[in-house]
């Protein structure tokens, strides 16, 4: 029996997962659920194989009374799309089953994607605000153009995919000069950390060339973004859209990766903190506190700016670096980002209103509704 399309029926699409649920995001996916019962709304988990081939019913789940339960669903009036894949088998499956819902119902995303590192950098670079705050960016295309930019560079790079997530096939290139060896550091593609020296510049250029294969990447200046004890940094603010449809800063969390580590993120390994309190002790008082502003001005200016690029967004996880000199830089933004750092940090207002704040923009828009 299909449970009827309550006004506030809003559907989360996530990818398929092998285990005891056969989706991902499982604990998250309880939350929201939980949090659209208090809100009166109907919230249920889907993903892209479970649109049925008549495009009438979602064969979903739905958390109630304290567990999971299997259920036919019609299709929903708000689509929050979780489903975290860049592989092209489960994106084609994605593509369809969202072309079906279409067809036979009109539902609207909750959040609209992100379509690359490049084309966010030049979104980025329309905000005069931001254009000191961004790092120097170009696409990777050749290893010509990867040696021309070591030469202009300082003999480093950074290099990451334009679609990847969690630091993983992230690169740093030191090679200062044409004679000497090539050396790189970063993580493989299952998020190991990697080191490697070549005996000559262009062995290493022909390795880095081969592990990019046809993936895009863009490259950047190669920032020192670490902590006084060498442990690779960044600060993590989450912004989300709330009841009123305005953005507001959920939170703010610093993450800190192991010495060695390219990158600082907590799929890598990384340990959270609270923010403004480790730029305190890192920096100083006053200093933290002013890079603490300055991130929190930066993140309001964000997201009004790729809105105005790539249509509406409901979240955006932006992650900063600060470099030991106190420049703050902008290093990525995420319109699927996660939110567990606030809980290990123990920062229960935050983490309560990032579980919240996207039922709560859902119902905005559907009340929103001629």
């Amino acid at each position: 029996m299909i449970n009827k399309r309550a006004r506030g029926m809003v559907g989360v699409l996530v990818r398929e997962a092998d285990g005891m649920l056969p989706f991902s995001e499982s604990d998250y996916c309880r939350k929201l659920c939980l949090t659209g019962h208090r809100c009166g709304m109907k919230v249920f988990v889907f993903t892209p194989s479970s649109v049925s081939a008549d495009k009438f019913s979602i064969r979903g789940f739905g958390f109630e009374n304290g567990s999971w339960r299997q259920g036919v669903y019609a299709p929903p009036d708000i689509v929050y799309d979780r489903c975290f894949s860049y592989d092209r088998r489960t994106l084609h499956r994605k593509r369809i089953a969202m072309k079906r819902l279409a067809e036979v119902h009109q539902f609207s995303y909750l959040t609209r994607g992100l379509s690359g590192k490049w084309n966010v950098h030049q979104a980025l670079l329309q905000c005069p605000e931001l254009v000191p705050h961004l790092p120097d960016t170009l696409p990777y295309r050749t290893k010509c153009q990867l040696e021309q930019w070591l030469d202009s560079h300082q003999g480093e790079a950074f290099l990451k995919p334009q679609h990847g997530t969690h630091g993983k096939r992230t690169l740093h290139v030191i090679s200062p000069s044409v004679s000497e060896k090539l050396l790189l550091t970063g993580r493989d593609g299952q998020n190991q950390i990697l080191h490697r020296k070549f005996q000559s510049r262009q062995e290493g250029l022909n390795w880095i060339h081969s592990f990019i294969a046809n993936r895009p990447y863009i490259m950047q200046s190669y920032l020192e973004l670490v902590t006084s004890g060498r442990e690779p940094f960044d600060i993590r603010a989450l912004m989300q859209k709330n009841a009123r449809g305005c953005w507001e800063l959920t939170g703010m969390a610093a993450r800190i990766g192991a010495r060695e580590s390219l990158t600082s993120n907590l799929h890598g390994g990384g340990t959270p903190l609270q923010a403004e309190s480790f730029l305190r002790s890192e920096f100083g008082m006053g200093p933290g506190s002013r890079i603490a502003d300055t991130v929190r001005k930066l993140s309001g200016k964000i997201p009004v700016c790729l809105e105005s690029r790539f249509g509406r967004l409901a979240e955006l996880g932006i992650d900063f670096g600060v470099d030991r000199a106190g420049n703050v830089w902008v290093l990525e933004t995420n319109s699927k980002p996660g939110r567990s750092s606030f809980f290990r940090i123990g920062d229960a207002a935050s983490a309560r209103k990032s579980i919240e704040n996207p039922i709560l923009y859902a119902r905005y828009l559907l009340l929103s509704k001629p």
